[in-house]
């Protein structure tokens, strides 16, 4: 994580592979409504679009499928299972669903409201009694808050929480420890921001309530009543085989499970076909018989309801984001423009993808599910896939929505909106917003050189646009006394379809004064790496590129460290309150010093200065011993030559690493090697157990081979 004005906060995020794959064919032909006959041309869109994923947008392989009244009426698949293994994606094949995972973790909460055990507006507190933040207005924080992102917790707290091959549940036993020293990023309720923590409390909460383990409960009143046999979790006893394979980008691309140690937020195991079949508890009259009555119409309609309009939200428009309870959109583009609701859920880890789109008043759903891409790109496929169905059946007769493309007319912009000019920010980017008196805005990334500023033109009644007339913008003074840009974009994704947004893009900012000593304290650490060492051995973490935190103060805004106001000399936390998407994932940087030894903590991880790292000595074997503390142990790799080779004799639960030039080269625990050849320059890295003990020799790549 490069705490500069490029940051990406979040260390799951996408890292694409690309594959070039052929499609399985699903064939249709003319029938009754509600049967695969009815709606000719399906599979043949289908397999368009996903050719196009595959081709064009970095899909792996990916698999779908389409519910209508309780029938698959379209069930296929693309890419193959392995690289190695010349076996077909069937429907069966089961893939990471991420965040999709929420969409359980809501049900398995409303069906627990159903039954009289909880009530959504009492206190999280009144379940989980030992929860307890910093900030006291935890005690404010209702079940409800966690289901609609409007907690206030920070965002994303995942200690050893994103691993390889390995479904400990450290990060779930630890999680009211890990996050007691939090604050709160905004009051209770003021306004709903993506936040994974919320759900992983309310995974705890489903626990404390049942008396039940979160997979054994989503077993016995989801999954198995409804069918779901190729659904689980890192928890459950099911065949790994049957997971789609994915690969991490290390020594050559090796083999990986990936597993989430927050299974209600993001996870869950399943497939397309599976999907659909869950999608039946959210449906008016549900033709697939098993959903029936699961969920009462009260709780169905709770969580459908515009649970984004209780805090401050952008102005409606056009978008894929105004959250319900669990649901990242209640009514999603471009449904709501026919006056359709349509309901969805997207899910991304780092290898896996998916979405689950359902209309409930047409029972009606479609799921995709891969590996690669993203869920946004699910979504648009889906969404695709079920305008289709309702063409076919004569409900939609409506035009397809028309992006806009036209280039703006430029009219004469009031002198009064050079006001708006200054210093504005989200959670990852920090950016200089200057208007002119001939009506032009340019929005320009603190930091980055090789962007060149965004430009729009003043268009009349407050709004500024875009040249290619994709994104339109005006300004809005919320409640709580911010300013913000308000975005509306609309765009068609080649091959795919239309896409629109409409959200607080990002935050004005006031610029920080700090004085001369503190301001030195930060120079000392800019351009400084710091280094995980409280992460598990299996930690995903340690095969990113982006794996340390890297100060990086801004130097136009010498205050600002990332998006961070800097507060002391120790300390640098997130201005950031932006609703939606865009202020999600706040981290804090808190700094000290133990033993000679910089430190810094971030959202529940411990990051080591590499100013403290010693040299590895390639000259001689010798043994190194993981501390009390269970730290990791880093060092640099200094002119070790070209064919030096580090042989390591070490238990099983434990892992080394090695980096050149920024890229972990090899990574232990995934490619199951006890050597590695080391880069003439570089790290690495020994983590295991207190006490774990790594017996290190040397030789040459022949001795080796």
């Amino acid at each position: 994580m490069r705490m500069d004005s490029r940051n990406k906060l979040h260390p799951l995020l996408m890292l694409l592979l690309v594959i070039t794959a052929l499609l399985m064919p699903f064939t249709l032909a003319s029938g009754a409504a509600g049967s695969p006959e009815a709606y000719p041309g399906l599979a043949a869109l289908a397999q368009q679009r996903v050719n196009t994923l595959i081709n064009d947008y970095g899909v792996t392989s990916v698999q779908y499928a389409v519910i209508s009244r309780g029938n698959i009426v379209l069930s296929g698949n693309a890419g193959v299972y392995s690289r190695t293994e010349d076996r077909p994606i069937t429907a069966d094949t089961m893939y990471g669903i991420g965040s999709t995972s929420k969409a359980f973790t809501t049900a398995s909460v409303m069906l627990l409201v159903d039954r009289g055990l909880i009530d959504l507006d009492a206190p999280v507190t009144t379940y989980i009694p030992e929860f307890t933040l910093a900030d006291p207005r935890y005690t404010e924080i209702t079940v409800r808050m966690l289901l609609n992102h409007s907690s206030g917790l920070m965002g994303s707290t995942f200690p050893s929480g994103a691993l390889f091959n390995d479904g400990d549940t450290v990060l779930h036993d630890r999680f009211i420890d890990t996050i007691a020293d939090q604050r709160l990023k905004a009051a209770p309720g003021e306004f709903s921001v993506y936040c994974n923590d919320g759900f992983t409390l309310a995974e705890l909460l489903v626990e404390r309530v049942s008396g039940m383990s979160f997979t054994d409960f989503i077993k016995a009143n989801i999954t198995d009543p409804l069918g779901m046999n190729h659904t689980a979790t890192p928890q459950s006893e099911f065949d790994r085989s049957s997971l789609a394979r994915t690969y991490a980008d290390v020594a050559g691309g090796s083999e990986v499970i990936d597993s989430l140690g927050v299974i209600g937020s993001g996870g869950i195991y399943s497939t397309a076909e599976d999907l659909c079949k869950f999608a039946g508890m959210f449906m008016d009259e549900p033709g697939y018989v098993p959903a029936r009555g699961m969920l009462s119409s009260q709780s169905r309609n709770a969580m459908t309801a515009e649970e984004y309009e209780k805090g401050i939200w952008p102005e409606p428009g056009p978008s894929i984001f105004n959250y319900g309870l669990g649901w990242d959109s209640v009514h999603t583009y471009p449904f709501a423009n026919y006056g359709i609701q349509a309901i969805a859920k997207g899910g991304d880890t780092q290898y896996y993808h998916a979405t689950l789109l359902i209309l409930p008043a047409y029972d009606l759903a479609a799921a995709l599910v891969s590996s690669g891409g993203t869920s946004t790109y699910n979504l648009i496929t889906a969404s695709e896939l079920l305008q289709h169905v309702l063409r076919s059946e004569g409900v939609l007769t409506a035009a397809r929505p028309e992006v806009p493309g036209d280039a703006p007319v430029a009219v004469p912009m009031p002198p009064t909106f050079m006001a708006y000019s200054g210093l504005y920010g989200s959670a990852t980017v920090l950016n200089s917003v200057d208007i002119f008196a001939d009506g032009r805005l340019t929005i320009a990334t603190l930091g980055d050189d090789t962007k060149p500023p965004e430009t729009l033109v003043y268009v009349g009644d407050g709004v500024f646009a875009s040249a290619d007339g994709i994104k339109r913008m005006n300004f809005v003074t919320e409640s709580n006394g911010h300013t913000y840009i308000r975005r509306v974009a609309e765009q068609e994704v080649p091959g795919l379809g239309p896409l629109a947004l409409t959200d607080h893009f990002v935050q004005k900012l006031a610029p920080v004064g700090i004085d001369e000593a503190t301001l030195n304290a930060w120079y000392a650490r800019d351009g400084v790496s710091y280094y995980p060492v409280s992460e598990k051995f299996s930690s995903q973490g340690y095969a990113q590129p982006d794996a340390p935190v890297t100060v990086g103060l801004s130097k136009e805004q010498p205050g600002y460290v990332g998006t961070l106001q800097i507060i002391d000399a120790n300390r640098a936390v997130s201005p950031i309150q932006i609703p939606g998407m865009n202020g999600r994932d706040l981290i804090d940087l808190t700094f000290h010093v133990q033993d000679g030894v910089e430190y810094v903590k971030a959202v529940g991880v411990l990051y080591m200065s590499e100013k403290s790292f010693a040299v590895l000595a390639t000259d001689q074997a010798a043994t190194y011993t993981i501390g009390p503390d269970g730290h990791g142990l880093w060092y640099r790799i200094v002119d070790a030559g070209n064919d030096k080779t580090i042989i390591v004799n070490m238990p099983e639960q434990a892992s080394f690493a090695v980096y050149a030039e920024g890229k972990c080269i090899d990574f232990s625990w995934i490619t199951g090697h006890r050597e590695a050849q080391l880069p003439a320059e570089g790290l690495i890295m020994f983590v295991g157990a207190p006490g774990t003990v790594f017996e290190v020799s040397f030789g040459t790549v022949t001795d080796v081979q």
